[in-house]
C-alpha cells in the first residue's frame, strides 16, 4: 500500500548546500509528498534559496527556528511532518534519483519495515576529498554489512510512530543519528538495509575541516562514553608517547625509542588500510595523504573526547542524566 512520505532536513548556513539538495529531491522518480526543511538562523543565502524553492514547488515547506540544533530540528520537522513516513536526509547530498522509492519500498511491501537504513557514496571534487572519502567512509574500500551498519541520518527512514516510541531524535547531543541508531536497536523493530537507496556526499577538502570533524564526533563520544575503545587506545598511546618526549628532553637516546613509537602507532597500524586506499585509487601520493588522514582523525578524536568529557563532568545533568533518559524514554516524550 502507497504510504505518505515525507522527508525533513535542517540547514544552517548552507545555500549551496540545500540547493544542491533541492535539485535532486526535484528530479526523484519517486516524488515526496512533503519536503520540510528547518532552518536553525541562517545569515548567508541559504533562506532565500529555501523560499525559492517553496515558490516553485508547493510542497517545499520552510520553517524558521534560530537557536536550534540539529537535532532540535529535526524534531519540529517531524513533528510537522505529515507524512506516515520520515525520510532523512542532508543539505549538501546529492540523491540518486530512486533514492526516495528505493528507500521507501521496504515500508510497502511485505517487509513491512519500521527502519530503514540507506547507504551514501563519496562524491569527491579534489584528490584530497577522494583521500578523505576512501579513508573514512565506510563502504568505500568493501562492503558493508547489513546486519551491523548503522545510517547516518543523511540517509535513513522510519515510521512516524517508531519516532514517538523511540523518544524522538536526541537532541541534548552534538551528533544526533549514532545515539538514534543505538536506541533503535534496543527496541523491538523491523530493520532493513537498503544499499540501493544512495545518496552521494561530498567528504572534507582539507586537513583542518577533517580536524573540525573528529574533534565534533570525538566531543559526542566523550558526552556519552559510548563506543569509546578505539578513542582510549589512541589517546594511552598518546600519552605514552607525551612522556616518553618529556624524560627525552634529559635522556636524548629516549627520542629513539619514541620514533619507533610513532612508527607503530602512527604508520604500522594504519599501514594496511592506508596502502588500500592508495591501491584503490591508483596513486603512490594517497598512501602518504591516508596516513596523514589517519593522524588528524586521530588528534580530532582524542582531543574532542577530552573536551566532551570534560563537559560531562561538569555538566552530568545533561549529559550523563540525559542519556539515560532518553534510552529508557517512551513515546510519551514526543506525544505533544
Amino acid at each position: 500500500m502507497r504510504k505518505r512520505v515525507s522527508i525533513v532536513t535542517t540547514a544552517l548556513n548552507a545555500a549551496d548546500g540545500c540547493a544542491v539538495l533541492l535539485d535532486s529531491l526535484r528530479d526523484q522518480v519517486r516524488a515526496a509528498d512533503e519536503v520540510i526543511v528547518v532552518d536553525g538562523g541562517s545569515t548567508d543565502g541559504t533562506l532565500d534559496a529555501i523560499r525559492n524553492a517553496c515558490a516553485d514547488d508547493d510542497r517545499v515547506r520552510l520553517i524558521e527556528a534560530p537557536g536550534l540544533n540539529i537535532g532540535q530540528g529535526r524534531n519540529l520537522g517531524i513533528k510537522h511532518a505529515t507524512g506516515d513516513i520520515i525520510a532523512s536526509t542532508d543539505t549538501g547530498c546529492r540523491l540518486d534519483r530512486r533514492w526516495l522509492e528505493k528507500i521507501v519500498e521496504p515500508f510497502e511491501d511485505e517487509r513491512k519495515a519500521d527502519f530503514v537504513a540507506g547507504f551514501y557514496k563519496i562524491a569527491p571534487t579534489s584528490f584530497l576529498e577522494r583521500v578523505i572519502g576512501t579513508t573514512t567512509m565506510r563502504g568505500a574500500l568493501e562492503p558493508v554489512c547489513p546486519e551491523t551498519f548503522n545510517p547516518s541520518a543523511r540517509s535513513m527512514a522510519f515510521t512516524k510512530s517508531l519516532w514517538h516510541r523511540a523518544g524522538g531524535i536526541p537532541d541534548f547531543l552534538a551528533i544526533d543519528d549514532s545515539l538514534f541508531d543505538a536506541k533503535i536497536r534496543t527496541m523491538d523493530v523491523r530493520w532493513v538495509f537498503a544499499g540501493d537507496a544512495v545518496v552521494h556526499w561530498r567528504p572534507r577538502g582539507s586537513f583542518t575541516s577533517l580536524l573540525r570533524q573528529f574533534h565534533f564526533y570525538g566531543t559526542s563520544a566523550g558526552h556519552t562514553q559510548m563506543s569509546t575503545s578505539g578513542t582510549l587506545y589512541n589517546l594511552r598511546n598518546l600519552a605514552l608517547m607525551t612522556g616518553v618526549a618529556l624524560i627525552a628532553i634529559w635522556q636524548p637516546w629516549l627520542w629513539i625509542v619514541l620514533a619507533a613509537m610513532f612508527c607503530h602507532f602512527f604508520v604500522y597500524v594504519h599501514h594496511n588500510k592506508s596502502y588500500r586506499v592508495m591501491r584503490a585509487m591508483g596513486d603512490r601520493r594517497a598512501y602518504f595523504a591516508a596516513l596523514a588522514v589517519h593522524w588528524t582523525m586521530t588528534l580530532g578524536d582524542a582531543t574532542g573526547y577530552l573536551t566532551g568529557s570534560i563537559q560531562r563532568i561538569c555538566d552530568p545533568s545533561r549529559y550523563r542524566d540525559g542519556l539515560n533518559t532518553y534510552m529508557q524514554a517512551s513515546s510519551s516524550r514526543c506525544s505533544s
